[in-house]
Parts: structure tokens; sequence; C-alpha cells
């Protein structure tokens, strides 16, 4: 009677493993993953119709991040916390003169004109050469008038305001994989 039960577990588990086997060989074979694809993407946009942004200049205080946008000559400069790139806040329009430096929340000025002269407005693109054999434009911006890059954001002011982007680089899978396995057992 023990070799009959022995016989009837040991078909039941063939059985078993077969029909896992089936099941398996079954499901659709997972689609590749696209690899992933370094970018340059707008967080924020910020109208501004009082005159054309001519330069930036960005600083930190404690943990957060600072733009103050001049203008030509006599105008407001704006100061803007971009703690949160997706989120800007402005914070005031300051004074009328021209900014030497900044510190922080602290600023020098002069009401002297520029030492260097404002350039023509220029056209920037934001490319995507994912595909190197056909590589694309993914958003153009007319009429730039200032151009910062600072910390992994891009600040762009054209006519339509000012523009805040940031640079995302594609993770590693290779790397990451390797991170997560010494996480795991080390």
């Amino acid at each position: 009677m023990r070799i009959s039960n022995r016989r009837v577990a040991a078909t039941l588990i063939a059985v078993a493993i077969s029909a896992g086997e089936i099941e398996a060989k079954k499901k659709d074979p997972k689609p590749p993953v696209a690899a992933p694809q370094d970018q340059i993407v707008i967080d924020a946009h910020l109208p501004f119709t009082s005159g054309p942004i001519t330069h930036f200049v960005v600083t930190q205080h404690y943990n957060h991040s600072y733009i103050y946008a001049e203008r030509e000559p006599g105008k407001p400069v704006t100061l803007i916390d971009a703690t949160r790139p997706a989120q800007p806040v402005v914070l005031s329009d300051l004074t009328s003169g021209n900014l030497v430096a900044v510190a922080g929340t602290a600023a020098l000025e002069t009401d002297a004109a520029p030492a260097v002269q404002t350039s023509k407005p220029q056209t920037i693109r934001i490319m995507d050469f994912s595909d190197s054999a056909h590589p694309k434009v993914t958003r153009q911006f007319d009429g730039v008038t200032a151009i910062e890059r600072s910390r992994g954001l891009i600040l762009l002011a054209n006519p339509e305001g000012i523009w805040i982007l940031s640079e995302r680089l594609a993770e590693d899978p290779a790397v990451e994989a390797e991170y997560a396995r010494r996480v795991v057992y080390q």
C-alpha cells in the first residue's frame, strides 16, 4: 500500500510541475523596456510684461534658491524663490539699479549702466538626440534675451516671461541594479 501512495504522490507532483511549465509558456514575454532618456524639461513659466529680462543672477541662502531677474536700466529687479523649481514664487520687485553681485538675500547694486551690453534676442531650442540619426526639436523659445545655467536649472527669458527648465539625466539601469544589490546584500 505504501508503494501506491508514493506513486500517486509522484504522479501528482509531476502533473503539477508540467502544468506550471505549460502555464509559464502561455504567458507573453515581457515587452522590452525602453532605455532611459536624458531630458531637459520645463518646470515652470512665469509670465512677465514689464519689460524684457536682460540678465539672471542665481544664488542660495540656507536651503533656498533665489533668482534675481534684471531688466534694462531703470527697471526693477524681480526676486524669485526657485527652491521648488516647479512652483517658483515671485517675492518682490526690488531696486531699479544694476546688480554688481548677490549673496543669498543681499545684493550689491549700482546706478551706472551695465558694463556688458546685452546681445540681440536669440532662439533657443531643446533638442532630442536619443535617435542620433534623426534628432528633433522638442521645444523652441524665440526672442530669448537672457539665459543662465546653475545647479541643474536653466533659466530663459523671452517676451512670454521667465522659463525655468531642469536637466534630468537618465538613470543607468546597470548602476541602479548594482546599487540595489549592494544595499540588499551588504
